[in-house]
């Protein structure tokens, strides 16, 4: 569970930092990093629960 969250944190500061050396405002940058968070880590326990259902 912790992995995930990290892994989830660091995607979503990779994002916003992107966008904002890209030229992008702070704010969009921030939104971006939200939502790339929500989504990895959604995705990541997704695929956690699949595993552990399979390993039942």
């Amino acid at each position: 569970m912790m992995i995930m969250l990290l892994v989830s944190l660091v995607a979503a500061l990779l994002a916003g930092i992107g966008l904002v050396v890209l030229g992008d405002e702070p704010l969009a940058a921030v939104k971006v990093g939200g939502a790339v968070f929500v989504g990895c880590f959604g995705t990541c326990m997704s695929a956690a629960a699949y595993v552990r259902r399979q390993g039942s």
